[in-house]
């Protein structure tokens, strides 16, 4: 039996470790902190359909994925989508391909909806959140129910017959790739009257996600390069209050909301927004969604990892963690530009 050692305890490494195990590896996940650090304990739970159009069967094998994992672990809201106008033909191809798949899609232009206006043409679609903590605990409940083991410290003594890297913007820390940048993801928790839809307005730049009637979830605030991943934890509250004044401008309920928590978390991406998965060398795999998305996509590209490693499919092009030649500096998320092609 095939020894795996899995770094980093993200969805990104439970979701390699549940598939890895399903397949008869012998699995050590490796995490020096607790299950889910980083960004993903503190994603907004969005399990995005706001994505190019040949990468959305991945978010919707992670939805089925997310889905086997039991009652209660995804939420559906109607979901406003208000894309740029440029990427608007690009939207509806989006939502052609969502209703193919039985997801219910509606064009909207210009109307109010609960009190929000719409103020551009849209989608309302049918989406659902992940319930972050009950997920986490699930999948690793799973994972010692395999046969697999999570481990806070490495055993250098033991050799492994694959490696692989999940760890995120901690990549770097074992292997060198080029084309990975890393920046600070940040969230906040306001409270007020809320409107139960998520909302996702690509022209002014924001998200929303409700919690409650009285309890949001909002971001895309300032994104910010950082040297080292630990920087990414520290808060700067001060951008809340220039999302809620976005907010004001479609929902006026907005003004009367107030912040009561916010945190942020060392983020990842590359060049072009799309994930890594695949071989580096010899036994070394890495896998990261990137963050933004890697909540939506790391269950999905968890099982194209497992057949690029049995050889299964050859490794596709738009996920070749050695796809770039040089370092980038533009933070790109995949959810940026709905048209690239791969």
């Amino acid at each position: 039996m095939e020894k795996v050692e899995i770094i980093g305890g993200g969805f990104s490494g439970l979701w390699t470790a549940i598939q890895t195990l399903k397949r008869g590896y012998d699995v050590d996940l490796i995490e020096t902190n607790y299950l889910g650090y980083g960004a993903s304990s503190k994603a907004a739970g969005i399990l995005s359909f706001q994505l190019p159009e040949k990468i959305l069967n991945v978010s919707l094998r992670s939805m089925e994925l997310y889905n086997s994992l039991g009652d209660n672990i995804l939420h559906w809201y109607d979901s406003i989508w208000i894309p740029r106008d440029e990427q608007y033909k690009c939207a509806l191809n989006i939502s052609k391909y969502l209703k193919e798949k039985g997801i219910k899609v509606e064009i909207i232009n210009g109307d109010e909806i609960d009190g929000f206006l719409l103020g551009s043409k849209g989608l309302l679609i049918s989406q659902p959140t992940v319930d972050i903590g009950k997920a986490i605990n699930e999948l690793s409940r799973k994972i010692v129910d395999l046969g697999g083991r999570i481990l806070s410290n490495y055993d250098h003594n033991k050799k492994y017959d694959i490696v692989i890297h999940t760890n995120g913007p901690w990549i770097e820390n074992n292997i060198q790739l080029k084309g990975l940048i890393k920046y600070k993801c940040q969230a906040h928790s306001v409270e007020g009257k809320q409107i139960n839809k998520i909302i996702e307005d690509d022209i002014m730049e924001f998200y929303y996600v409700p919690e409650s009637s009285y309890r949001a979830i909002i971001g895309n605030g300032k994104r910010v390069l950082l040297n080292k991943p630990e920087d990414g934890f520290i808060t700067d509250n001060s951008e809340v209050y220039n999302i809620l004044n976005k907010l004001s401008k479609k929902y006026k309920e907005a003004l009367n909301m107030y912040p009561i928590n916010s945190w942020s978390a060392p983020c990842l991406t590359t060049c072009d927004g799309y994930p890594i998965v695949g071989k580096i060398n010899d036994n070394n795999y890495v896998l990261s969604g990137l963050n933004g998305a890697g909540l939506t996509l790391s269950a999905g590209l968890s099982e194209i990892l497992v057949k690029i490693i049995e050889e299964e499919i050859e490794q596709p092009n738009y996920l070749d963690p050695l796809r770039f030649k040089k370092g980038c500096k533009k933070i790109v998320e995949i959810f940026d530009n709905i048209c690239m092609d791969i």
